[in-house]
């Protein structure tokens, strides 16, 4: 009985004491508010090249605005909207203005300067480079004598600089070239070409190609002045002698291998016209003949698989008709089955 006793006096303690707190209202829980996922805090670009910008802010919608701005260095950052420490949503667009740096530039000096050297500048610098030749005493050969506008004078970006560029001395060093081998049109072409002429002679007894230089009475690369004479001499008679005519031999492609292939006139090699073909890439051997006598032709070809030689075509041409007359006197297209096989 005692015990019930203490617990009611207990309870009847607890409830007094609620009682007494009634009129009070309950305190009120502190409330913890989270960032918003979507808002972001605008960056200061300031000090940043648009690349930097651009690897270092990836996400950001951002627009770039390119602009002359003389009060700025090239791609420097001239402003941005809206302001550093701005709250925005991230997917709202931020619009930063570079500078193409002045509109006006500065000519330099580019006298004697070579001329690809100072283009790759000019052209750096936002200037279009024309170039014009002259003779010049002073200034080497591919440098500049002077520039118009001239150096330090402020020009907008785009504008020409016209770049006077020397030739050297109007008294230029002539070398003699190597007309060995060449055809007397090549080597009229060239002599032209260095500021030499030529005095031509015919050799009848060359068994040399027809209408080629065989002999020239100047050295290649001897020194000589402008307009200096070179005696030529060419294999046949007056080039207004010569007649051409062209043979040709069809080849068996279906075959496989290489072979040598050397060409005769009159029995006698000529060596820079000797070749390799791989047999299965050739339609045809062709050969285009000059002259004003009459000689022999004739193509002999070596496998190169078994080392064996033998006549692919032979032929004579009379050169002093017009068309030159031809007189088959061998042909073999099947030669290199033949070698093959052998």
């Amino acid at each position: 009985m005692k015990k019930v006793i203490a617990v009611f006096a207990a309870f009847l303690m607890v409830f007094c004491i609620a009682g007494c707190d009634s009129g009070k209202k309950p305190q009120e829980s502190a409330v913890t508010t989270t960032a918003d996922p979507n808002s972001v805090e605008v960056p200061d670009f300031s000090g940043l090249t648009r690349v930097q910008i651009e690897m270092k802010y990836p996400k950001l919608n951002i627009k770039f605005d390119e602009k002359y701005d003389d009060s700025a260095d090239e791609d420097e950052v001239i402003s941005q909207t809206p302001s550093a420490g701005t709250k925005i949503n991230k997917d709202d667009e931020i619009l930063i203005e570079i500078s193409l740096g002045g509109k006006l530039v500065e000519v330099d000096d580019y006298t004697g300067r070579n001329i690809d050297d100072a283009k790759t500048l000019i052209e750096k610098q936002g200037l279009v480079c024309d170039i014009v030749y002259d003779d010049s005493e002073a200034v080497a050969r591919n440098c500049i004598i002077s520039t118009m506008p001239s150096a330090r004078t402020m020009v907008e970006k785009g504008s020409t600089v016209i770049c006077y560029v020397s030739l050297g001395s109007a008294v230029q060093e002539i070398r003699v070239p190597d007309m060995l081998g060449m055809s007397i049109e090549d080597a009229t072409k060239i002599a032209e070409e260095n500021s030499i002429g030529l005095t031509i002679t015919y050799d009848n007894t060359s068994i040399l190609e027809p209408g080629t230089v065989i002999r020239q009475g100047v050295d290649p690369d001897t020194v000589v002045e402008p307009n200096t004479k070179v005696e030529v001499v060419i294999a046949g008679e007056n080039a207004s002698a010569i007649r051409r005519t062209t043979i040709t031999v069809n080849v068996n492609s279906s075959l496989e291998g290489e072979f040598e292939i050397k060409y005769y006139i009159d029995g006698t090699l000529v060596p820079e016209k000797t070749e390799i073909k791989e047999i299965s890439l050739t339609r045809k051997i062709e050969w285009e003949l000059s002259g004003t006598d009459v000689h022999t032709y004739s193509i002999m070809v070596t496998s190169r698989a078994t080392g064996q030689t033998g006549k692919l075509y032979e032929i004579e041409v009379d050169f002093t008709t017009d068309p030159p007359a031809r007189n088959i006197l061998d042909s073999n297209v099947n030669v290199f089955r033949e070698l093959l096989n052998a």
